[in-house]
C-alpha cells in the first residue's frame, strides 16, 4: 500500500515535517552541470524493507513516481536507479519503509555522489498514521480472567494508560479496544494471578483481531477446552465476522460463535459450544469486504469438531 501520494507537493511535506519536529537545514543546492546521464544507486542500510523510492530534481515541485513500482528493497540490498539525461545535479531523495515511516536526504549533489545510503535513523511516520485509531478485538483464551490491557506503538519506551480501566475479560469472552497510534505495535496483558505477557511487533492493521491463548500465561496450569467445543481456521481470504450454527434438523436457533470476535484470515479459535446432544449441524458464514455468504450444510460434530473455511 502507498502511504504517501506520488505526486504529493514538496511544500505539503515540508510543512508535515515541521510540523512533526524539526528538521536540518537545507543544504546549498550545487550548479547545474554538463548534460549527462544521472545514475543513483540506494542503499538500505535500515533494519526494514523500503516499499517506496522517490527521486526528484530539488527545483521541481512535485515527487514524481515511485522509482521501485512493484518491487521492494530488503535490508541490506541496493538498487540502482537511471534518471534520464539532465543538466541539474541537485536531487532530493525519499524512501517510504514498510511501516508507512520516511526518510530524506535533500540537495544531493548527484552530478559528484554516485549513492546514497538510508539507516533509518532520521525517519518520521507521517502525523496522520501517528494519530490514526484502530479497534482492535481481543478474544480471552487462555485459563485466567485478563484485568488489563495495554498497547503502545513498537518504538515508544513506556506502555501508556490502560485499556480496560472499568472491566476484566472473563475466560472465553471477547473484548474490543480502541488504541491510537501506528499499526506496529506491541501488546501486554495482566491475568487475574498478576502474571503479565507481552507480544511485540504485532501488526494491528493486517491483524486486527488477536486471540490470547493458552502459551501466554506464565503461571498456573491452562485447563483444556471442553470436549464439546469447535475448532474454526479461516484460511478464506476474508475476515470472518460471523458463525452461526444451527440444528441440522431444523428445530433450533442458530447460534453464532464468534459474537464480537472477528476473525482474520489465517487465524484459529476454538469456539465453546455446547451440542445438547446432537451431532448434525449446519453453518451460516459472513464474512468482511463484500464477500458473499456461505452455508455449509450436514456438518458431524461429533466425528470431527475441526471446521477449516477455504476460499
Amino acid at each position: 500500500m502507498h502511504y504517501i501520494a506520488a505526486m504529493m507537493t514538496r511544500g505539503l511535506l515540508l510543512a508535515g515535517l515541521l510540523a512533526a519536529g524539526p528538521v536540518r537545514a537545507e543544504t546549498v543546492r550545487p550548479p547545474r552541470g554538463p548534460l549527462g546521464e544521472r545514475v543513483l544507486t540506494i542503499v538500505n542500510n535500515s533494519d526494514r524493507a523500503v516499499n517506496e523510492i522517490y527521486v526528484s530534481p530539488s527545483s521541481a515541485d512535485a515527487w514524481g513516481e515511485d522509482r521501485l513500482g512493484e518491487a521492494t528493497l530488503a535490508p541490506g540490498d541496493s538498487i540502482r536507479l537511471r534518471l534520464g539525461r539532465t543538466r541539474e545535479c541537485a536531487f532530493d531523495v525519499q524512501v517510504i519503509y514498510e511501516d508507512a515511516s520516511r526518510e530524506l536526504q535533500l540537495g544531493q549533489n548527484l552530478c559528484r555522489d554516485k549513492q546514497l545510503a538510508f539507516t533509518g535513523a532520521n525517519a518520521q511516520l507521517p502525523q496522520a498514521v501517528l494519530e490514526a485509531q484502530h479497534q482492535v478485538v481481543l478474544h480471552n483464551g487462555s485459563g485466567r480472567a485478563i484485568q488489563q490491557v495495554f498497547i503502545s506503538p513498537a518504538e515508544a519506551t513506556q506502555w501508556g494508560d490502560d485499556l480496560l480501566p472499568h472491566s476484566s475479560v472473563s475466560v472465553g469472552e471477547s473484548v474490543t479496544v480502541t488504541y491510537q497510534g501506528a499499526c506496529a505495535a506491541d501488546l501486554r496483558v495482566v491475568f487475574d494471578n498478576r502474571a503479565a505477557e507481552e507480544r511485540r511487533g504485532l501488526d494491528l492493521c493486517e491483524n486486527p483481531a488477536i486471540n490470547i491463548k493458552p502459551g501466554w500465561t506464565t503461571a498456573d496450569q491452562v485447563p483444556t477446552v471442553a470436549p464439546q467445543g469447535v475448532r474454526l481456521t479461516n484460511e478464506s481470504g476474508h475476515a470472518v465476522l460471523e458463525f452461526a450454527l444451527r440444528p441440522e434438523a431444523g428445530d433450533g436457533a442458530a447460534h453464532d460463535l464468534l459474537g464480537a470476535v472477528a476473525l482474520a484470515n489465517g487465524e484459529t479459535l476454538q469456539l465453546p459450544f455446547g451440542r445438547n446432544g446432537g451431532c448434525r449441524f449446519d453453518a451460516h458464514v459472513e464474512f468482511d469486504g463484500g464477500a458473499p455468504a456461505r452455508e455449509i450444510a450436514g456438518l458431524d460434530l461429533c466425528a470431527n469438531p475441526v471446521i477449516t473455511l477455504r476460499p
